[in-house]
């Protein structure tokens, strides 16, 4: 029986360590911490203009205000040989005009600035269409709410990733909507945009962007989200995985896109 105590005494002498190590306060200095660059840009299948925009991140706990990068040499180059300069528009915000991406091809983004350079790469899918645009009515804690659902075909052949922005009256969703095939391969999808925090009434204008984006592009999107639900203040949130080389923030997406609008009933 002594044994038997002193063998207890032993396991919660252990346990109290143990979670004493692990309730250890780690002190990061994010108000400190040094400004990294963020890129942002989007070659699309649509006869408009491309944009990359350059900023830097800001100290943790100060306004949202991301500074633009000037100064920057920013290209694209498609798997063809293309080489399109891209201008600087305003303040870290890069544009070309007249230059339409096509599905099956593999864009190479590069940035050079302050003797670094940036490099990206992403693949446009083909696109796959909207079939049609409608709204669901359902009843939630005695409150009706509509919300807008489209309806597409999904290619069986192959892997297709989708990503939605959703707008009521021109206000965007904060909501990020991407999705996998993985239980519609080859099916008539029904996909509904939820959102408790935008609601769409009667009158009101929506808009729906669908677009069809690789799978890193996937991947970026559906960490931001992860990070965006996750609950508990000791939960510290892990910056999405990018396409963009040498420690940069961001994406760089090369996607096909279709925009539907419809007017609440």
């Amino acid at each position: 029986m002594r044994n038997l105590k002193f063998v207890s005494l032993c396991l919660l002498a252990l346990a109290a360590l143990f979670f004493a190590s692990c309730e250890k306060v780690i002190d990061v200095d994010l108000k400190d911490a040094s400004p990294i660059l963020v890129i942002e840009g989007t070659v699309t299948n649509r006869i408009d203009t491309q944009v990359v925009k350059i900023t830097r991140s800001v100290p943790f706990g100060e306004p949202n205000l991301f500074p633009g990068v000037s100064g920057a040499k920013v290209t694209v180059e498609d798997s063809n040989g293309r080489l399109v300069n891209f201008i600087e528009r305003n303040p870290g915000v890069y544009s070309a005009r007249n230059f339409t991406g096509r599905s099956g091809r593999t864009y190479t983004l590069r940035v050079l600035i302050e003797g670094e350079e940036y490099v990206a790469a992403s693949t446009m899918p083909n696109q796959v269409s909207i079939d049609s645009i409608g709204v669901s009515v359902s009843t939630i804690f005695d409150e009706e709410r509509k919300t807008v659902q489209l309806l597409f075909d999904d290619p069986g052949a192959e892997k297709n990733y989708y990503r939605f922005i959703l707008k009521i009256n021109g206000v965007p969703s904060k909501s990020i909507f991407a999705y996998d095939d993985g239980f519609s391969n080859g099916k008539l999808v029904t996909r509904e945009l939820f959102d408790f925090d935008l609601d769409a009434e009667t009158g009101d204008q929506a808009e729906v962007e669908m677009q069809c984006i690789d799978p890193v592009i996937f991947r970026y999107w559906q960490g931001l989200d992860q990070n965006q639900n996750r609950g508990g203040a000791s939960t510290t949130p892990a910056n999405p995985v990018s396409n963009i080389s040498n420690g940069a923030l961001g994406y760089f997406s090369a996607h096909t896109k279709q925009n539907e609008t419809i007017l609440i009933p």
